[in-house]
């Protein structure tokens, strides 16, 4: 408080000071008793001239429309002549009862008496619109070049000064003027006149106070636009700096003119443009500042009305003949008073119902009364406001400016007591939100999983709404899941505890796995997700669960904006380090929130999307880039998308390892050379073979060390394309590993092509993921894997999973094979009687066409007792041999009852199936479709192969089904079935995971069909 007091009490001090200092020169020029001219001459031989100045006001000789030269007056009176009081415009005149133009040209001529001869002086002020001013025969001043037409007419507006040596006791002072741009002519301001010493020093302090004035409110301004940047929406110290800089700038085009002095090259009506467009934009922001400052309530027509006029006089001043506006300015004028009185009044009204700074605005209350005053005064009655403005105008910014800075003191001391109390509530918030979010993960993981269990009809089936209702109670339980782990996260990240465990990182890969994952994520969604950063071109420092948890967070966060278009992930190198993009066509970010996106709990509108959330995903981002020594930073533009950009660290040279030979040390990573030097297959002679998948020197070795002890036979890829490869070989594996982040091929596009021909029965896929996230595994159950570990893994762990999908594979061997055994059996005994019958009774009629069907019984049995498990793949030729042997042994049963036709893609013959799945199909359309008709029918087979699959479809155009029979046929439990579809259904779903489909119409035909991968034989 004490402090605060010294400041009010050196603050008026220096009001004081400064208020003396400047107007008792002014006091002194008001209170001369030097006489004024009459009839064209001045008297001053009793006044003394030495170091005071005379203001030469009163009645000059007057010659309109004449620019007249010292020499014109030697011989005699030139013609003309009348007598204008000065100072004045010409247009307040007549001549012979007519009122004079506001163009034109005159002369002006006053005699003055002197007390003495000697040095003297003549000071003029801004004269409309361009003048010569001459003592005793000799030019002294020239502001511009007057002229009798307005091509020869040079105009200036500024304040100047002569000298002159007098060698009697009186002198001549002869002005030429002319205008041809303002709306009034003429010298409408005072001309001094003096000793030189008495002139000289008018004109140093004229000078003085405006320089003074100019730079103030110059400064000023400067200091306020760099406080108003600094701190967000504060409108008020911005419109307040704009007050201050037009302020200055119409300072500079008035009064002295010192603008126009210092720049002659600017013309004239540029001047002046520049003195207009200040004034106007010196208003406004006075208004504004008012507005902002002091929380005014304007109406909605005030402030529609202000701007309006706002945008008219800019306008008018801009496109309209200079003429009419000059005639603006004056208009402005009486805004300036009206903006005052406003500025005035809210003030006095804010000092009544607030405290703060309650000094200062009364003397910027003060100050505003004398410059309402003297707006009037110049407006009204033409005083020049030489000595008021320049005083009380720097005490009313004065005042202003430090009474805001009051309210920032006290802004922020409120801020700093508000902080304080804020750091002791957020450590209990963080403390809460830990210790709630530990105890909400089980009965999350309990919701959703009985959720999940719902949907999966474990509860019996449920109708639309239930089935709705429960997805999202599921989603929203994920949703819930997530922010658990993220508030785990961000309290660690608070206290610092998490540790990175820093790798060498090929960027390519972590982006391709998560764009994986969010790839299921976003199915159906019209999104296309884009990963454009190449492979093994840029190994970064890094830790790999955490930079997946920031590409996570980023992708999530596009996604969630993102209702169509793409989401494209880029990079590109900044000296040592790698700068990765994440781009996206969504809403976009406004440029307000910009900095605040990273902020915890900071969101944007949601309004526009529908999107929920708690704004802490981006603060953890932003914290686990920084813990990598890097930086993230977003740009965007609303509606066209949003890009974040973050740094990380880039291993040594960032070169291909490849070209690196003898670095690899440097890079924390084993060289090809140990790679290569692990044994490519260990056979232990064990009864299972398991394939490692892995780019790490460190994992393969673990992993083959582990397994062989378990008496594993091993092979071991350091690559997804070699693993492909191995497959294609020899070796049937029971168990494949695979690594999720690997060079070039990722683990999930790895497992998708597995599954493009071994189903997860056939090939049961382990994945190793350094990150076991729900949505991680939700992108390798989509992929086909059979079950996850993570690393680093745990060895009693990795035995237990192993041990149990090599013996679910065994389990389901054995079980397929007895399947076999079943299917061969089911080869029904009167199937064998009646073809028998058939061949014999051919043996009387068509011998040879008995041994035909006798060869192709042989043909059929042959094969069909020919198959050594399921599990075995057998030629499609070698099926399709079966089928027409089948046929034939039929066709000559049922003679033209029976039509068959083939429609084979001679492209299909070279990949092989499963045996026993074409067979059973044809002989249920034979069975049921045709031979239930009187007139039998036609039974079509078609193979095809389309997109590395092959299409199998068996058309009959038998006795159909009715709808009923169907709908229990496709559950496939109908009774009349058959055993063999039964079968042949179940096989498919074991091994390809689709099975068959099947359409039919009653009295129109049935079509039995199957889609599977293509596998070579």
């Amino acid at each position: 408080m004490n402090n605060i007091r010294v400041q009010k009490s050196f603050f008026y001090i220096m009001l004081i000071i400064m208020a003396v200092s400047i107007a008792v020169p002014g006091i002194r020029q008001l209170s001369s008793d030097a006489p004024e001219a009459v009839n064209g001459t001045l008297d001053l031989r009793n006044y003394d001239t030495t170091d005071k100045t005379v203001k030469l006001s009163g009645e000059w000789e007057f010659y309109f429309d004449q620019l007249l030269t010292p020499s014109d007056f030697k011989s005699e009176q030139p013609a003309g002549r009348s007598v204008q009081k000065l100072p004045s415009s010409w247009r307040a005149y007549q001549i012979q009862g007519i009122n004079l133009p506001s163009y034109g040209t005159a002369t002006y001529r006053l005699k003055i008496l002197l007390p003495d001869a000697g040095d003297y002086g003549i000071k003029i002020t801004c004269i409309t619109a361009s003048a010569r001013v001459f003592a005793d025969d000799r030019q002294i001043i020239a502001c511009g070049r007057p002229g009798d037409t307005p091509a020869s007419t040079v105009h200036q507006y500024y304040a100047d000064t002569g000298y002159f040596s007098a060698d009697k006791d009186e002198t001549e002072i002869i002005v030429q003027v002319a205008n041809y741009l303002h709306s009034s002519g003429g010298i409408r301001y005072e001309i001094y006149f003096g000793g030189q010493q008495a002139i000289t020093f008018l004109r140093l302090y004229h000078f003085f106070i405006d320089v003074a004035l100019i730079s103030g409110l110059f400064f000023m301004s400067v200091y306020f636009f760099g406080l108003g940047l600094q701190r967000k929406r504060n409108r008020e110290a911005l419109y307040f700096a704009s007050y201050c800089l037009f302020s200055a700038i119409y300072a500079g085009t008035c009064s002295e003119g010192l603008i126009n002095y210092a720049f002659r090259f600017i013309s004239y009506t540029t001047s002046l443009k520049i003195m207009t467009f200040s004034l106007i934009l010196n208003l406004y922001s006075l208004f504004k500042y008012v507005y902002y400052a002091f929380k005014v309530s304007y109406s909605r027509w005030v402030n529609m009305i202000i701007n309006g006029i706002t945008v008219f006089f800019v306008l008018l001043t801009c496109f309209t003949n200079f003429y009419i506006s000059t005639y603006a300015s004056s208009i402005l004028f009486l805004g300036n008073i009206y903006v005052i009185s406003l500025t005035l009044r809210i003030i006095l009204k804010y000092i009544h119902t607030n405290i703060e700074g309650r000094y200062y605005l009364y003397t910027a209350t003060f100050s505003s009364v004398i410059l309402l005053i003297t707006s009037f005064c110049v407006l009204a009655l033409h005083i020049e406001s030489n000595f008021f403005i320049p005083v009380f105008q720097p005490i009313f910014v004065l005042s202003l400016a430090l009474y805001m800075s009051e309210k920032y003191e006290n802004s922020y001391i409120t801020i700093e007591e508000l902080s304080e109390r804020l750091v002791v509530l957020d450590k209990l918030k963080d403390d809460f939100l830990a210790k709630t979010s530990h105890e909400l993960k089980t009965p999350l993981n309990g919701i959703i999983n009985i959720s999940q269990s719902l949907l999966d009809g474990a509860g019996g089936s449920l109708n639309v709404n239930q089935t709705e209702d429960i997805r999202l109670i599921t989603r929203i339980g994920k949703r819930l899941s997530t922010l658990v782990y993220d508030i785990l996260d961000y309290s660690r990240l608070k206290v610092m505890d998490i540790k990175l465990n820093i790798t060498c990182l090929d960027v390519h890969q972590v982006v391709e796995s998560t764009v994986e994952i969010f790839s299921y994520l976003i199915k159906g969604k019209p999104v296309i997700l884009e990963n454009k950063i190449p492979p093994d071109q840029y190994i970064i420092l890094a830790d790999e669960n955490r930079l997946k948890q920031i590409i996570t967070n980023l992708l999530d966060n596009s996604v969630k904006f993102t209702a169509q278009g793409s989401i494209v992930i880029d990079c590109r190198q900044d000296g040592e380090f790698l700068l990765i993009e994440i781009r996206d066509t969504g809403i976009g970010i406004p440029e307000s929130k910009l900095k605040d996106i990273f902020t915890s709990y900071e969101q944007i509108e949601e309004q526009s999307t529908g999107t929920d959330g708690t704004g802490i995903g981006l603060t953890i981002t932003k914290q686990l880039v920084e813990l990598h020594q890097g930086q993230i930073f977003a740009q965007s533009e609303p509606g066209q998308g949003a890009c974040f950009t973050f740094s990380m660290p880039l291993a040594k040279d960032n070169k291909l390892l490849g070209a690196l030979p003898g670095k690899y040390e440097e890079y924390g990573l084993p060289q090809p050379s140990m790679v290569e030097k692990l044994p490519h297959t260990v056979n232990v002679g064990g009864e299972f073979f398991i394939l490692a998948v892995d780019d790490e020197y460190s994992n393969l070795k673990a992993l083959l060390n582990i397994l062989t002890v378990c008496q594993y036979n091993v092979t071991i890829a350091g690559n997804a394309e070699s693993a492909l490869n191995l497959l294609k070989g020899p070796i049937k594996y029971n168990l494949c590993i695979l690594d999720v982040m690997m060079p070039g091929m990722s683990g999930y596009e790895a497992c998708r092509k597995v599954r493009e021909v071994y189903s997860p029965l056939e090939l049961p896929v382990l994945m190793l993921t350094a990150k076991a996230l729900p949505e991680d595994l939700e992108a390798g159950f989509m992929s086909g894997a059979n079950d996850f570990i993570q690393k680093p893994f745990e060895i009693g762990e990795l035995k237990c999973r192993v041990n149990t999908l090599v013996q679910l594979k065994k389990s389901m061997d054995l079980l397929l094979e007895k399947e076999t055994a079943f299917l061969q059996a089911q080869i029904r005994p009167h199937f064998l009687f009646n073809a028998l019958n058939t061949i014999s009774s051919f043996c009387y009629t068509n011998p040879a066409k008995a041994g035909e069907l006798l060869s192709e019984l042989g043909v059929f049995l042959r094969n069909t007792f020919d198959f050594s498990s399921t599990s075995s793949f057998i030629a499609i030729e070698k099926e399709l041999r079966l089928v027409k042997a089948y046929v034939a042994i039929e066709q000559a049963r049922f003679g033209k009852r029976l039509e068959m036709e083939y429609n084979i893609d001679p492209a299909v013959l070279k990949y092989s199936i499963l045996p026993l799945l074409i067979q059973p199909i044809v002989e249920n359309s034979i069975r049921h479709g045709l031979m239930k008709r009187n007139q039998g029918g036609k039974v079509a087979l078609n193979l095809t192969l389309w997109e590395g699959r092959i299409k199998v479809e068996v058309i009959d155009n038998g006795v159909g089904m009715a709808a009923p029979i169907l709908k229990g046929l496709m559950k496939l439990n109908h009774e009349g079935s058959g055993v063999g579809l039964k079968n042949v259904n179940r096989r498919l779903l074991s091994f390809y995971g689709s099975g068959l489909e099947i359409s039919s119409a009653e009295g129109q035909g049935t079509a039995i069909s199957f889609n599977i991968p293509a596998r070579y034989s």
